[in-house]
């Protein structure tokens, strides 16, 4: 593991007696990027969770893995991205017996879906896998009822599992979501009987999660001073193989947002062999996590470097006096998924011109040297002149909509700042 033989080569020459104690300081580098990191409780503790309760406690829905990345730790997040939307909120649960049936009320939110993530299912695409708000059936009291497993219900909505026996995860996704507020995970039930799950409640929307008591850069932060803290004060003679371990653990880290930032970098340079400020691509449904061709992601590739870029997009589009699609929002990201911090949505954007056939046009300026001007929409990228940026719309209502409404990137010369 490059990340652990990076640390290795740091601390060995000046911790001679380490050098018999790799094995340890492996373990502790490891031990803490677990404990520090959402990564290990989703993926590996959940399976535990669902097959001995007793012994590792509820599962649990585990809230903003991909919409507040402050929420929880950027690892996680940018293992599971790709590229999450900074409005959106999610809960997840991982590792989940087939089949399940999950009853609630929808969230207040612009538009929301439920999506399975399936082990060993077959050659479904992924949008066989997801159902979107429009699409469930609600019943007299409002709820929704979705089975996912190989036999279709008799009432309410269904993803077919086929030969699945393991939901990898399940994500529950909302947009626009009010700022401030709350609503509850659904209940999850197998065989008629409901699984008890932890963290139901759910804070979503416009909120700074990171300053929450149990979540959030500080708290995690305050776990690993605090566990190796007290290590210290009971082994004060191995106070260099606890360092050590605290040093790996933030190299391993380091290790797999370069992974991902090569893996991201490789597919979008290498194989869609994007050019920087001129190409724009639409995967199809079945390439994108959002997994429903009713959720469609624009890609391109900025470089700010020696020019401002401009994006320009349809901010709303009108055919016979019904809108074309229901939401569109505009994101930068670094390659390794996670956003940079400012971004616009259809509420947000300003400066609104009138275009051609019933199409309302904005622009967007990414820029290392922003002016910060009333009715400018600019996003300063100057953390990372190179990257991602997404163009999304909601619901396009054909495919038509999309090469309608296929955004434009252009690089400009910068403008001086006074």
């Amino acid at each position: 593991m490059d990340g652990f033989k990076d640390a290795l080569a740091l601390i060995l020459p000046y911790c001679p007696s380490l050098r018999q104690q790799v094995l340890p300081v492996l373990a502790l580098s490891l031990g803490n990027f677990a404990y520090h990191s959402s990564l290990f409780d989703l993926l590996i503790v959940s399976k535990l969770r669902y097959k001995f309760p007793s012994l590792f406690g509820k599962p649990k829905w585990i809230s903003n893995i991909t919409g507040t990345p402050t929420a929880v730790d950027d690892v996680t997040t940018a293992m599971i991205g790709p590229f999450p939307e900074l409005n959106d909120f999610n809960a997840i649960t991982a590792m989940v017996p087939l089949p399940v049936t999950l009853t609630g009320l929808p969230p207040d939110a612009r538009y929301w879906s439920i999506q399975a993530f399936l082990k060993d299912g077959g050659e479904m695409v992924a949008g066989d896998q997801i159902v979107c708000d429009q699409e469930f059936e609600l019943d007299s009291d409002g709820k929704y009822t979705l089975t996912i497993g190989p036999e279709e219900p008799s009432t309410g909505s269904w993803i077919n599992s086929g030969k699945a026996k393991v939901a990898k995860m399940i994500v529950i996704r909302a947009f626009m979501v009010p700022g401030g507020k709350g609503w509850r995970a659904p209940v999850l039930s197998r065989n008629n009987t409901p699984v008890p799950m932890a963290e139901t409640d759910r804070i979503a929307g416009r909120v700074a999660l990171w300053r929450a008591e149990n979540s959030g850069p500080m708290h995690r932060l305050k776990k690993l001073i605090t566990i190796n803290g007290l290590m210290l004060f009971a082994f004060p003679s191995s106070s260099r193989l606890f360092l050590s371990g605290v040093i790996g653990s933030l190299l391993i880290r380091n290790h797999l947002l370069k992974k991902v930032s090569k893996k991201m970098r490789g597919m979008l340079l290498g194989v869609r062999k994007l050019k920087p400020n001129v190409d724009v691509s639409r995967p199809a449904a079945r390439a994108s996590l959002g997994g429903s061709a009713k959720h469609a992601y624009f890609t391109m590739i900025y470089d700010a470097h020696d020019h401002d870029v401009v994006v320009g997009g349809v901010h709303k589009y009108v055919v016979k006096g019904k809108e074309q699609f229901r939401y569109t929002s505009t994101t930068v990201y670094e390659f390794t998924s996670l956003p940079i911090s400012g971004y616009f949505d259809d509420t947000s954007l300003v400066n609104i011109t009138k275009g051609k056939r019933g199409k309302d046009m904005f622009e967007v300026v990414l820029t290392t040297s922003p002016k910060y001007e009333k009715g400018l929409n600019e996003i300063d990228v100057s953390s990372q002149p190179v990257g991602v940026c997404v163009v999304r719309l909601v619901y396009p209502e054909e495919d038509e909509t999309l090469e309608e409404c296929k955004p434009t990137i252009k690089a400009v010369e910068k403008v001086k700042r006074d």
